[in-house]
């Protein structure tokens, strides 16, 4: 039992200490997380539609109005996720409010922080976090949270986005289609 309970203790340092080391290379470095360009990340803003049905409701991405934002709701979330970093890329999403008579009549629903991008050729791949920062119609911190890590698949020929995001709650997607 306690050589069991030292192999977990040893795995968990390890992976506590590789995850640390990522995260000070990747802010150390000029072309580290923090660095995500305004262009790349410009290519994920827009709707995106529950399995890619335009029938069901669309949570929109967009950008924060200014850095100060995005601090703002970071810091509103402080000690709960602790995870959530001020100098990496997030953007907000947004929902229609009940009874909307508008597809504008949006609110801040959740967040996609600690954003990073990668190339891949034929696709931009956009790894984040999300389902933890979630607020209620009237801006408060909704009792629903549920972290989810999320992974963005642009595909430059098919010219969709997918978010596919999983979790606690199980999986959902949400596809969004680039305008020519």
């Amino acid at each position: 039992m306690a050589r069991a309970s030292f192999v977990v203790f040893i795995a968990f340092a390890m992976a506590a200490v590789a995850a640390d080391e990522w995260v000070t290379r990747a802010s150390k470095t000029p072309h580290g997380p923090a660095s995500v360009s305004h262009s790349l990340l410009d290519k994920f803003i827009g709707k995106y539609y529950f399995n890619d049905d335009q029938s069901y409701n669309f949570v929109a991405a967009e950008k924060f109005e200014s850095e100060e934002e995005k601090v703002k709701m970071i810091r509103l979330f402080k000690p709960s996720v602790p995870k959530a970093r001020e100098d990496m890329p997030a953007l907000k999403i947004m929902m229609l409010r009940p009874g909307a008579t508008s597809a504008d009549d949006l609110f801040v629903h959740d967040t996609l922080y600690n954003i990073v991008v990668s190339d891949e050729g034929g696709s931009l791949v956009m790894d984040c976090w999300t389902g933890d920062m979630q607020l209620t119609v009237d801006g408060k911190i909704s009792r629903n949270q549920a972290e989810g890590k999320t992974v963005i698949t642009l595909d430059r020929s098919t010219r969709k986005a997918s978010m596919d995001i999983g979790g606690g709650f199980g999986t959902e997607k949400w596809v969004m289609t680039l305008k020519s």
